[in-house]
């Protein structure tokens, strides 16, 4: 067998592995999810996978210890995320109620809000981009989490850029073959944002060697 070949085998096993690991991943989370009552369970849950898709990135050996990962995480970090989401739920709430608000507003006053609106929910959507990534990555006191998630995203448009197009194309694999929704789509989203954030991180841990970083 030739050394293309050989290659080539391991490429395909390489990518058969991780989507088995992706599958099991997704059912591992909407397992978890349900465990929660759903409502309670959606951030715990949410937070452990991202936790195990990390670690399979930074180590694929890790890919035998993606239960007992998960379950450990899911378990310790029950209140803590649920609080961070609570948080996030609360803050989406009042930028809905301050948009209902300013459609009594006419004149210039409606487009200063609204222009001012619009670059907090910029803000808001940055912060859920980045939030869990950053959280489940750096080990910060617990607002601190919510300002680096900004402070990353803010620095670091083209990866941002990256996980909307990834978006778009998971979008289109899953309108082509909407069988696969409920066996990838959330682990393959936790992927997406993990792998890009990943990228933002070393870039900015890099740059630390010569200047000081987000701190």
């Amino acid at each position: 067998m030739g050394k293309g070949n050989v290659l080539n085998i391991a490429k395909l096993y390489f990518i058969l592995e991780w989507i088995m690991w992706i599958a099991y991943i997704n059912l591992l989370w909407i397992g978890s999810v349900l465990l929660g009552l759903v409502v309670f369970g959606i951030l715990p849950a949410t937070v452990a996978m991202f936790t195990v898709i990390r670690d399979l990135l930074i180590n694929n050996a890790a890919g035998k210890d993606i239960f007992k990962t998960f379950a450990l995480t899911y378990k310790k970090e029950f209140l803590k995320s649920n609080v961070m989401g609570f948080i996030m739920l609360l803050a989406g709430f009042i930028l809905y109620l301050n948009f209902v608000f300013i459609q009594g507003i006419e004149g210039i006053s409606y487009y200063v809000f609204f222009t001012g609106l619009l670059f907090i929910v910029f803000v808001y959507i940055i912060t859920l981009f980045y939030l869990i990534p950053v959280y489940v990555h750096y080990d910060l006191s617990f607002f601190q989490y919510f300002r680096h998630a900004v402070l990353i995203g803010m620095v670091s448009p083209v990866v941002t850029i990256a996980m909307i197009l990834g978006f778009i194309l998971l979008y289109f694999l899953l309108n082509t073959i909407p069988g696969l929704i409920p066996f990838i789509t959330a682990s393959t989203i936790a992927l997406l944002l993990m792998s890009c954030t990943l990228a933002a991180f070393r870039r900015l841990e890099n740059k630390q060697y010569a200047a000081p970083g987000i701190t």
